[in-house]
């Protein structure tokens, strides 16, 4: 995978581990759960109007995004929360739908390279 086409800032939790391969791995193992979790909440609460539950899955996942610098999966995350006080049409709730799992799809790609390659 090019470094220059990662999304994923692993150098804080590298850090955090002193760089103990194995403790990256199980961090990475665990981002896969939580991201694909997020994945599923994020869309069906989003395409439901189910707030409450939106924001929960929100506030789970966004300190792991925070620590892999995933400004991405943050601002789009924020922008669709914006759609529950001004409500968007069916076409622009689906596309925050579509760009979110464009973003977690690279996002678990890049995770699961450092799962089967370190």
């Amino acid at each position: 995978m090019n470094k220059e086409n990662k999304i994923v800032d692993f150098s804080s939790i590298t850090e955090m581990l002193f760089g103990d391969e194995t403790n990256i791995k199980e961090f990475a193992k665990a981002a896969i759960i939580s991201f694909t979790d997020f994945q599923h909440q994020y869309n069906t609460y989003l395409l439901s109007g189910d707030e409450l539950n939106f924001r929960k899955a929100g506030h789970k996942i966004k300190p792991v995004a925070q620590l892999l610098n995933l400004d991405l999966v943050l601002k789009e995350y924020e922008s669709s929360k914006a759609s529950f006080r001004n409500p968007k049409s069916n076409l622009i709730i689906e596309n925050y739908v579509a760009n979110m799992d464009k973003i977690i799809k690279q996002v678990l790609l890049e995770l699961q390279h450092i799962v089967s390659n370190n």
